[in-house]
């Protein structure tokens, strides 16, 4: 499906309130789609989602449509190009003012994924990223976490958006993979997004792979190593900072509660694999 892109002018920036409950405080850019005109005769809403600062226009794509059951008006969501939400993400996101109405998200030209056993065999069927939650007893997904270590022997981390699950937290890089794609083509794809780094699939090392059965998913862990003055370009919505740490520091972080608990949890689990790996003097 070809992707809608739309021009949102902003009239309701982060941070500020409703012009009639004063109270309800947006923590998500919202706005008009100027010329689209909504069943109500007016311009079309939207929620602007992955943005972190207040803005004044924003131009992204239409990723879902909030329907309202008592209510005439639809809302739309628009996000950076290239910036994967899921329906779970999206209600987090506007519950702020949807828990007022009886709402519901409709996801458009949804992320798609593999099905797999425990054993990393396809199902032969595809099941909706919105799905992630609920998929059936022996039914998982697969998920790649990229450690990128520099030739200093430093450890890149990356810190989450304000907008996303677990926000603000650290963590390494990673996602899940497409259907149709390998784990080592998924990690490749993950890292030239949310990096910049461009690796081929032959330069990235596999570590480890376990799976989750609480999570439905299957993780696999891969190295990428990197010169020295790799230069590192955020995906807008996805990350807002990084830093490349020495093993120490590294670790200390990821044991902290500001790192993302789940990978924490891989991370300490395979800890002494992971040092002989990321510890290194040599690269």
């Amino acid at each position: 499906m070809e992707e809608e892109i739309f021009n949102v002018t902003i009239d309701r920036p982060i941070g500020s309130s409703h012009p009639d409950y004063p109270s309800l405080v947006y923590p998500v850019n919202y706005g008009y789609i100027e010329g689209v005109i909504a069943p109500d005769g007016e311009n079309q809403d939207a929620y602007v989602i992955g943005v972190d600062t207040p803005v004044d226009h924003f131009t992204g794509k239409r990723i879902a449509i909030i329907h309202r059951r008592d209510d005439v008006e639809d809302k739309w969501v628009i996000t950076p190009e290239n910036v994967p939400y899921n329906k779970q993400q999206i209600e987090d996101m506007v519950y702020f003012q949807e828990q007022y109405f009886d709402s519901y998200v409709e996801m458009l030209d949804e992320e798609m994924w593999d099905a797999y056993n425990c054993k990393g065999e396809k199902l032969g069927y595809q099941i909706p990223r919105s799905m992630a939650k609920s998929l059936s007893e022996g039914v998982y997904h697969i998920a790649v976490m990229i450690y990128v270590k520099r030739a200093d022997g430093c450890i890149l981390a990356t810190q989450r958006s304000r907008n996303k699950t677990n926000p603000l937290k650290w963590e390494v890089t990673g996602g899940s993979i497409l259907a149709g794609e390998t784990p080592v083509e998924g990690a490749a794809r993950e890292l030239a997004e949310e990096t910049g780094i461009i690796k081929k699939i032959s330069e990235l090392r596999e570590i480890y792979n376990c799976y989750d059965v609480k999570r439905h998913c299957i993780y696999y862990i891969y190295l990428a190593e990197v010169p020295s003055d790799m230069p590192i370009h955020l995906q807008i919505g996805e990350t807002m900072d990084y830093e490349f740490l020495p093993y120490d520091e590294f670790r200390e972080l990821v044991c902290s509660d500001r790192f993302v608990a789940s990978e924490q949890g891989r991370f300490i689990a395979h800890e002494e694999l992971m040092k002989s790996v990321l510890d290194a003097n040599n690269i």
